[in-house]
């Protein structure tokens, strides 16, 4: 049973100010643990140090208490990371190309090269476009896109940055079954995300990162008082939900 853990986590792009500040978050097997924060706070380049694309000037990264770079050096397929911007991760000519990168870069046959790009792309109902260029797609397409060239390889940690943005209803549905997905098969996923409804309907921990550090409950623990008051935006309904009830409470 993997457990992900980050300690005490400082870094800088400047060498001089420091946008995290001893963050730190626990992620067990079969656990989706949402983080949220306001803009410009440090979600991304916290999700990339998990990743172990960037180092962090303090703190480590363990799995299982092993360094995650010496893990990395085995088996870098072990965690998979999915940009918020899918065009920052998009290169290949065609969408199957896209989706067979990871494959081919570990020497596989072509012939198994294409079983698993057929299956990922059936898996979130992107087969018919495959042959499309990653440019000439919408950014819900490209979003989807960029997901299927990870999910190729089954990370057992995914790390998602704003997996609901450029969403329509039946994209978001897609990706709202991989995360049920790879919590029932024991694996790992960590979303940075500003959608209350994704965090209070598949995370099992939700981590508020502010000010460089992290505050982490349990969803059970995480009330509406402590919701409110961070920068996760509260739809409409449910702000009147909470006005309803205040009233009555009254």
């Amino acid at each position: 049973m993997k457990k992900l853990k980050a300690e005490d986590i400082w870094f800088t792009y400047t060498g001089e100010e420091y946008i995290l500040k001893g963050a730190a978050l626990e992620a067990p097997a079969g656990t989706v643990t949402a983080l949220a924060g306001p803009t410009g706070c440090g979600k991304s380049t916290l999700l990339l140090i998990l990743a172990g694309l960037l180092k962090p000037q303090r703190g480590r990264i363990t799995i299982n208490g092993a360094d995650l770079a010496d893990i990395l050096e085995e088996d870098r397929s072990i965690v998979g990371i999915v940009f918020q911007n899918p065009d920052d991760q998009l290169f290949n000519p065609t969408v199957y190309d896209e989706i067979a990168y990871a494959p081919r870069t570990l020497g596989l046959p072509e012939q198994e090269v294409r079983k698993m790009v057929l299956e990922t792309a059936e898996r979130l109902g992107i087969t018919h476009l495959l042959d499309k260029p990653p440019y000439r797609l919408s950014m819900g397409q490209k979003r989807l896109v960029a997901l299927a060239s990870v999910l190729v390889y089954q990370p057992e940690i995914l790390l998602l940055d704003e997996p609901s943005t450029f969403l329509d209803k039946y994209g978001l549905g897609k990706v709202e079954e991989i995360i049920e997905e790879y919590k029932k098969t024991n694996k790992i996923i960590i979303m940075a995300t500003h959608n209350l409804d994704m965090v209070l309907g598949h995370a099992d921990n939700i981590c508020i990162l502010q000010d460089g550090k992290t505050t982490c409950r349990p969803r059970e623990k995480a009330t509406i008082e402590w919701i409110t008051q961070t920068s996760l935006p509260i739809p409409s309904y449910m702000l009147k939900l909470i006005k309803t009830c205040s009233g009555r409470g009254a």
